[in-house]
């Protein structure tokens, strides 16, 4: 679990809500993903209870919850395949236009 928090971590500083978001709802958010990841569900008592004592905004940290699974989501629609033809057209209208 602590590489795949550690992993969801990282990917956060791919995004903007680094900027948006406190360093704390990141990890906590982090620490939930990972562990649904890990277990399967968020169904224990135990753990349930664990993130309401934190006293953070669950608001906040559902909402990193949901931008961390939309951009999982555009990365495995990402096709590197495609880059070098992107790239190639975007060079050709640079020079087409100067």
């Amino acid at each position: 679990m602590n590489r795949i928090c550690r992993s969801i971590i990282n990917d956060s500083f791919k995004t903007d809500m680094v900027f948006v978001y406190p360093p704390h709802v990141i990890a906590i958010a982090a620490l939930f993903l990972s562990r649904v990841v890990d277990q399967g569900n968020q169904s224990d008592v135990e753990a349930q209870q664990w993130y309401a004592d934190l006293n953070v905004d669950v608001t906040d940290v559902l909402q990193v919850v949901n931008e961390l699974l939309a951009v999982y989501e555009v990365w495995t629609g990402y096709v590197d395949e495609k880059m070098p033809d992107m790239v190639s057209r975007y060079i050709a209208d640079i020079a087409a236009s100067c």
